[in-house]
């Protein structure tokens, strides 16, 4: 590993760090360095009690949501050959979000299986992006296809939350009613999945080659697309059965990722994963303190930086790639 990717390690990891000490501090309940350190070291009181059970779920959740919405988009966009894929514009997210929603509305019981569901629907939400936009070539074609499937899973959950009379805002990223159910069921699927994704960097790689060149080497190209496909959507669905559908962190970070230590996704995967860590952790962290008590959910933040930022690679034409 070069002096580059080193410190770039280095920095994503301080600025992870800080930014969970500054989580654990800040909110409507204050706590000071020497009541966070007594929590570290196991001596508790009431503040530090109060964060372990309120704030500490919201914080691993946003960790592990982050990284796994991050490297969703990385793989995503290795394997569809597309620098502009996001599981949220493509269908993944909102395939996920409507079949979830769909399982709770016929049975409650089924928030059990609300994982399974989700994977589900993210699967059915892939397919059929991938079945429509296999034989073109012209990228912002596929994502036109893509925002296309996504507008129409969320007209649907929509129209189901409006003759329900649901709140609309159901849906957005907030993590403030989260808690350690959630985080165990993150835990489930999250890190065995990144692991996966690391395990088949090298696999990835070769998707830098024409499918051509790699059946000529002997290579079964549409089964290793599939799996690492099947990887991305299970981070993406299962990420998006606990915090909803949230836009363009998985655009943002891999490109950063890239940008920073080069596409061989033997650095890209994990830096890529620590990046939309510490994103959507510090995003978390200012929608819930910036306007305090009002909360401001996190995904209406990542649309705000998000949107300026895909126009940048639109226009920049993302020529690292």
């Amino acid at each position: 590993m070069t002096k580059k990717r080193i410190l770039a390690y280095t920095v994503v990891i301080i600025l992870l760090l800080a930014t969970i000490f500054i989580a654990m501090a800040t909110g409507s309940i204050k706590a000071s360095p020497s009541e966070i350190f007594s929590l570290i070291i196991g001596h508790k009181n009431a503040n530090a009690l109060a964060i372990l059970d309120l704030r500490f779920p919201r914080i691993i959740i946003a960790i592990l949501v982050g990284g796994a919405f991050s490297v969703s988009g990385l793989l995503l966009q290795t394997t569809l050959k597309n620098p502009l894929i996001d599981p949220s514009l493509i269908g993944v997210s909102g395939g996920a979000s409507l079949m979830l929603y769909l399982g709770l509305f016929i049975s409650s019981s089924a928030v059990i299986y609300k994982s399974f569901l989700a994977i589900i629907g993210g699967i059915i939400g892939y397919l059929i992006i991938y079945l429509l936009s296999k034989n073109i070539k012209n990228n912002i074609t596929i994502i036109l296809i893509g925002i296309a499937i996504s507008s129409f899973f969320t007209g649907i959950l929509t129209a189901i939350n409006y003759v329900q009379n649901s709140n609309p805002s159901m849906n957005r990223a907030s993590l403030g009613m989260k808690s350690w159910q959630d985080v165990n069921l993150l835990l489930i699927w999250v890190p065995i999945m990144l692991i996966i994704s690391i395990i088949l960097a090298k696999a990835c790689n070769i998707f830098f080659l024409d499918d051509e060149v790699v059946n000529s080497l002997g290579v079964n190209i549409s089964l290793l697309r599939a799996i690492i496909s099947l990887v991305a959507v299970i981070l993406a669905s299962v990420a998006t059965s606990i915090v909803g559908v949230v836009a363009f962190l998985s655009l943002i970070a891999p490109h950063i990722a890239k940008i920073i230590v080069g596409k061989n996704h033997f650095y890209s995967i994990p830096f890529c994963a620590l990046v939309g860590s510490f994103i959507f952790l510090a995003f978390d962290t200012i929608g819930r303190t910036i306007v305090s008590p009002i909360e401001i959910p996190a995904d209406i933040l990542m649309l705000i930086v998000g949107g300026p930022f895909f126009l940048f690679l639109i226009k920049r034409g993302v020529a690292y790639e």
